[in-house]
């Protein structure tokens, strides 16, 4: 299984077009951008960022920052390949289970130290260490004391078994520069978790120049950046503002001082928008979907027959065709994953009189039924699906108790069962270019606690499917699994699957470069844009 430079196409993994979560530009400088001018655009996020620590992200803001300041191992390109990046090849043991990284030689941090293997094994044991966000994706198939590195220029990652997504993962194994965090920890924090939660310290194309959690967050180009920067005239500094109201968008907007917006504006924004001198739409389809989770361990959704009588009272064609357009999702895996999704599934079907007979064999029959709904406060388009809902449940006798909350809170709430609202409208992704990336981060029981996860499913034979196929090297027998996987979560019906989001950006005609990556925030990753008047 030698591999020299490889790029591994991932099992099943054909995606065309999508965007897994975008955000907003400000072209108020755009209009005389010369050679000679550094180019500052303003971002507008819909969510604040978290954190900045590459251990502890699980959302768009939080992968927007790790990818614009730091540098993984592999990256993935826009038709879904693991790509090198600072290994340049790699190879794989007979046994799959020993994983031998051969990395570059001229990457340097920002502030100028080289790239070593040992801050890689270093970085890697500290994802592991933490226990965070990414970590429930390796935190139990490898030890930190099998994260090694024999010299300057290798990594040696051995597995305690076969995972066959191993690879879909690299790329958020980021370099972290260890002497710089070390000496900035404190005596209780051996991580220098604080630190990192407010400083860049990686080899990014991007480092940190001020961070307000609950407002902005302001990077700056780093011109030693070891991949150059040869796309033309760069973006020398971005800005991001956190704000989801479409009313403040569109004055942003008509002021020049927005470049590209957020996908969770409602329609009548981006058509504002794109009318808009200076302005384009661009429309991009998506590898996940919007969704409506259900959590399975609390009141009146612990119940299989509330959860089909509500995906029965969800009017799918007004969704799809007014108020977030898209196409119809077929269960948990996006189509776009073309050899792992199961095509028998059909899509949702809007009939009241079948929600009716679902309410009535369920154990709450008879009885006055309120549902709790969350959702992000302040995206209109989540608050219209909530007013549809809440009309469509009350004609079953369901009465929608509708709590828009901030998405820290939703996150938040999360962490416990009791606490997770009985329903809650998110946008999910793949955090890693495989089908893996929906179905582990949603639906295994061990990944429980975070926003992907409030199914709260904890269901053994869907948790034996997972494992089953993260131990299958066989392509065919993996989407073989994922397909008797997705019908056994369907009959399960942890989720509303509303629609396939067709990704709607209003965005600057300088901006140039946008390519779909299929991987959460990696295709707004700042280097890979230039700025150009002269098109579009």
């Amino acid at each position: 299984m030698k591999n020299t430079i490889r790029k591994s196409r991932l099992a099943a993994l054909f995606l065309s077009a999508a965007i897994a979560a975008p955000t907003l530009m400000a072209p108020s400088l755009m209009s005389t951008a010369s050679a000679a001018d550094k180019v500052s655009i303003a971002v507008n996020t819909m969510q604040i960022f978290s954190s900045l620590d590459p251990a502890k992200v699980t959302d768009y803001t939080g992968y927007m920052a790790v990818v614009n300041m730091y540098d993984g191992l592999t990256t993935v390109s826009p038709s879904g390949e693991i790509v090198p990046h600072l290994a340049k090849s790699w190879d794989v043991s007979e046994d799959g289970l020993t994983y031998t990284f051969h990395l570059r030689d001229d990457v340097k941090f920002q502030d100028g130290t080289a790239v070593k293997a040992s801050d890689i094994a270093w970085s890697v044991q500290r994802l592991v260490g933490i226990n965070k966000g990414p970590s429930n994706l390796i935190v139990d198939l490898l030890k930190p004391e099998n994260i090694t590195a024999p010299d300057d220029h290798t990594v040696v990652f051995k597995l305690d078994r076969q995972f066959s997504p191993f690879m879909a993962v690299t790329p958020i194994m980021v370099a972290l520069n260890e002497k710089l965090i070390t000496a900035n920890a404190a005596s209780d924090d051996k991580w220098g978790e604080a630190y990192v939660g407010e400083h860049s310290a990686g080899s990014g194309p991007y480092s940190l120049v001020s961070y307000n959690r609950s407002a902005d967050m302001v990077i700056t180009r780093n011109p030693d950046y070891f991949l150059g920067w040869n796309k033309g005239t760069p973006i020398d500094q971005v800005r991001f503002v956190q704000t989801s109201d479409d009313a403040t968008v569109k004055a942003l907007a008509e002021k020049g001082e927005l470049g590209l917006t957020s996908h969770g504006l409602g329609n009548e924004t981006y058509e504002s928008i794109a009318r808009m001198p200076g302005y384009k739409l661009l429309q991009t389809r998506t590898a996940g979907g919007f969704i409506i989770k259900l959590n399975t361990q609390t009141y009146p959704t612990d119940d299989v027959h509330v959860r089909r009588a509500i995906a029965y009272a969800t009017d799918y064609q007004t969704i799809h065709e007014i108020i977030y357009p898209g196409f119809d999702m077929q269960g948990p895996l996006s189509q776009t994953f073309k050899d792992a999704h199961n095509d028998a599934i059909e899509p949702g079907v809007f009939d009241l009189e079948k929600a009716k007979e679902e309410l009535a064999k369920s154990k709450y029959a008879g009885q006055e039924i309120k549902l709790v709904n969350s959702y992000v406060a302040s995206l209109a388009f989540e608050a219209e699906v909530a007013l549809m809902m809440q009309a469509n449940l009350e004609q079953i006798g369901i009465t929608l108790d509708i709590k828009p909350e901030p998405w820290n809170r939703i996150v938040e709430l999360s962490s416990k069962p009791e606490t997770t609202p009985a329903s809650t409208q998110v946008n999910m992704s793949p955090t890693y270019p495989s089908p893996d990336a929906m179905f582990y981060n949603q639906f295994h029981s061990k990944a429980s606690g975070t926003w992907m996860s409030m199914e709260w499913l904890q269901n053994a034979e869907v948790d034996g499917l997972i494992d089953k196929a993260r131990a299958t090297t066989d392509v065919a027998e993996q989407n073989a699994i994922y397909k008797e996987l997705q019908q056994k979560i369907v009959d399960l019906q942890p989720d509303v699957w509303a629609v396939a989001p067709n990704r709607r950006l209003g965005a600057s005609k300088c901006l140039q470069g946008y390519q779909f990556i299929p991987m959460q925030s990696w295709d707004l990753n700042f280097s890979s844009f230039h700025w150009d008047c002269t098109k579009d």
